[in-house]
C-alpha cells in the first residue's frame, strides 16, 4: 500500500493508472447514476481490455454493496493516489500475483465474509489489467 500512498498517478505502471482511473471513474459514475459499464467502456476498448470490465464491474459493485466500509476516492482528474485507492492497488496487485495469503488477508479487511470468494474470483480476473494494459509508444 505505502508504495502508491501519494504518488503521482502519471508516475504509476499503466496498468496502475488505468485502474486508478477506473475506480474513481466508477465511483464518480455511480454518484451521478449513470452506468458505470457505459462509463468505462470506451476507455478498456481503448486500452485493449473491454474482456476485464465485468469481473472489474463486479469487483467494485461488490465493494460498494458488501463492504466492510465506506471506502474513499478522489476525482478522476485528480494528481495523487489517496489512501483507499492505494490499499485498492496493493489488493489488486496481490491477486494479479495469485498470492492466496495475502489476498485473503486483504479480501477480509474489504468486504463482508459471504461476499469474499466472489470478490476474490472477480478481483483476480480484474487484476489481469496490471499485465495486460500496454505501455504506451512515445509518438
Amino acid at each position: 500500500m505505502y508504495r502508491f500512498l501519494d504518488r503521482a498517478v502519471r508516475d504509476l505502471a499503466p496498468g496502475e493508472q488505468m485502474l486508478t482511473w477506473s475506480m474513481r471513474s466508477w465511483v464518480s459514475a455511480m454518484a451521478t447514476r449513470r452506468c458505470p459499464c457505459s462509463v468505462l467502456g470506451p476507455a478498456f476498448a481503448r486500452w485493449r481490455v473491454v474482456d476485464l470490465l465485468a469481473d472489474f464491474n463486479m469487483t467494485m459493485f461488490l465493494l460498494n454493496n458488501e463492504g466492510q466500509s465506506e471506502l474513499k476516492f478522489a476525482q478522476p482528474q485528480c494528481g495523487l493516489v489517496r489512501d483507499d485507492e492505494a490499499r485498492l492497488l496493493a489488493l489488486f496487485h496481490a491477486a494479479a500475483a495469485k498470492d492466496m495469503g495475502l489476498l485473503t488477508r486483504f479480501t477480509a479487511q474489504f468486504v463482508q465474509p459471504e461476499a469474499e470468494p466472489p470478490f476474490r474470483i472477480a478481483i483476480t480476473g480484474a487484476a489481469d489489467v496490471l499485465r495486460r494494459v500496454p505501455v504506451p509508444r512515445n509518438s
